[in-house]
């Protein structure tokens, strides 16, 4: 796609995408066909709908920088998110499948966990025994030390009694009982390990950042992340032109954002106070949120790039200091567009919690207490209410993910007419054995976390304007280890849909504002 500068767009558009980890790959070609058409207005989203929407958002501002004539080369954003899927689709430098999962960096600390973790995912719909088999390999070949004493210990006392028996019955007793020993002294193991360093490391098992060692510090998901914001948004070459030194390494704001008509919004969850927030946070004559927080540069450290901990430690909230290593979080317009896709982005023991501080006033006292936000599709994954208006201007286009059990060739779905999808998508799971279990207490938290906007979706005004790509259990969702012709299939899924609202919405007589 070309930008150019002389483009201009009558028509413009909202739009919200799902969470969803690495279903989130099907939003680049999405975002491209829909602003080819549109000017895109309002931007939000949840976990990897949150990293799409701050892509579209800087994307767009980059092509209003360029129109406006505050950039004198074009950074032709929405092209370089056409790209995406073919840079994340290389294969990783380190020779361990493709970029994507080079992205996820774990503390060599939880390697083990991670690498298991991966072992896992890559078995995903093969054999049970391939399952059970490829996992435990991982596990043994990583902790040799300690299968070796539980085999010993398991199997020693029974080794006695075979050495003076030729039996093979006992001699089959004895290695048995020496493969379950080994086996559960890994799990052992894996268990100790987990409990002292996950809560150490954010719960997470990667923080986004790069290690101090690392070869390839600039693929780390966060630093990825906010150079990816960057470029797309023309931020280095804007920057350049400000007086001082710290401008120039001045990260992507939602204030540059919102001076340019973008307003972008994002979800997180609070654990501490089981709520969910917007991001950035509310603060106006009515609501405040904004004050009660702050932050601990060393905290931030560990999450974000310096340059964006010090942008933050530079321009922190007016207010009294506290003195004792506590800062004042920025007013929203100073935040970085990367802090808050961060909270939004924090997947559950694979992607570290962010940590806030606040006072609980109930207490007595003012002490600050650290607030821990983790990944914003736990309390809303699909905040289609993002952007109501009592009489809406514009059109508000949402992504939603769904499943499918593969046997339908129509993957992505729209309603035909707005009397059409007034009827609810069923869920069906395995009626008996393991497999109903499983099915069973997955929905059950699929309902707790997904009734809200599974009913909005269900109303006149919201369901004529959301697309749904239907995706197979091998796609998308935790697998980080998708091969390269999935990943394509995937993007192909997200063009149609953005081809679809175009189609539908790109006719100007098909939306007038009222």
């Amino acid at each position: 796609m070309s930008d150019s500068r002389q483009a201009a767009f009558a028509r413009e558009c909202d739009l919200i995408m799902k969470g969803g980890i690495t279903s989130g790959i099907v939003y680049p070609l999405a975002i491209t066909e829909i602003a080819k058409a549109f000017r895109l207005r309002s931007i939000g989203g949840t976990s990897a709908g949150a990293i799409a929407a701050a892509a579209a958002a800087a994307a767009e501002l980059g092509r209003q920088r360029y129109q406006q004539g505050e950039l004198s080369s074009d950074p032709a954003g929405f092209a370089t998110i056409e790209r995406l899927p073919q840079h994340l689709c290389v294969p990783a430098a380190n020779g361990h499948g493709t970029k994507l999962l080079a992205l996820f960096k774990p503390a060599p600390a939880v390697r083990a966990l991670f690498d298991t973790f991966i072992a896992i995912l890559e078995v995903k719909g093969k054999s049970p025994w391939t399952r059970l088999f490829a996992p435990l390999k991982v596990m043994l070949m990583r902790h040799k030390l300690a299968a070796l004493v539980g085999a010993l210990l398991a199997g020693g006392p029974l080794w006695w009694s075979a050495a003076s028996s030729a039996s093979a019955l006992v001699w089959l007793w004895v290695l048995l009982f020496a493969a379950l020993g080994g086996v559960l002294a890994v799990i052992v193991r894996l268990a100790l390990v987990a409990s002292r360093e996950l809560p150490a490391s954010g719960f997470g098992l990667c923080s986004g950042m790069p290690e101090a060692d690392d070869d390839a510090p600039d693929e780390a998901l966060t630093t990825w992340l906010t150079q990816y914001f960057d470029q797309l948004s023309g931020q280095r070459e804007y920057c350049a032109s400000q007086a001082n030194a710290i401008e120039c390494e001045r990260p992507l704001t939602f204030g540059d954002l919102r001076r340019h008509g973008i307003d972008l919004q994002v979800m997180t969850t609070c654990l501490s106070m089981a709520r969910p927030f917007r991001l950035p946070f509310r603060d106006d004559e009515q609501v405040r949120d904004n004050n009660q927080f702050h932050f601990r540069q060393e905290e931030f450290a560990r999450l974000f790039p310096h340059r964006v901990v010090a942008w933050m430690g530079a321009h922190q909230r007016p207010g009294d200091d506290r003195g004792d290593g506590y800062l004042r979080l920025p007013l929203p317009d100073d935040l970085p567009v990367i802090v808050a896709v961060r909270m939004s982005l924090s997947f559950p023991l694979l992607l570290s919690a962010v940590p806030l501080h606040a006072v609980d006033y109930r207490k007595s006292g003012k002490k600050l207490e650290r607030c821990w936000f983790t990944d914003g599709g736990i309390s809303s994954n699909f905040p289609i209410h993002f952007f109501d208006a009592a009489l809406p201007r514009r059109p508000t286009f949402g992504l939603d993910l769904g499943p499918t059990d593969g046997t339908d060739e129509q993957r992505v779905r729209f309603p035909r007419n707005n009397g059409d999808a007034r009827l609810a998508y069923w869920r069906r799971f395995p009626q008996t054995g393991l497999p109903a279990l499983r099915g069973f207490l997955a929905l059950l938290s699929n309902v707790a976390k997904d009734w809200n906007h599974e009913t909005l979706s269900l109303m006149p005004g919201f369901r004529d304007r959301i697309g749904l790509i239907q995706l197979t259990r091998e796609e998308g969702g935790l697998n980080l280890t998708m091969p390269t012709e999935r990943i394509e299939r995937l993007t192909r899924y997200g063009r149609e849909a953005g081809q679809q609202f175009v189609l539908r919405f790109g006719d100007p007589q098909h939306w007038q504002p009222g």
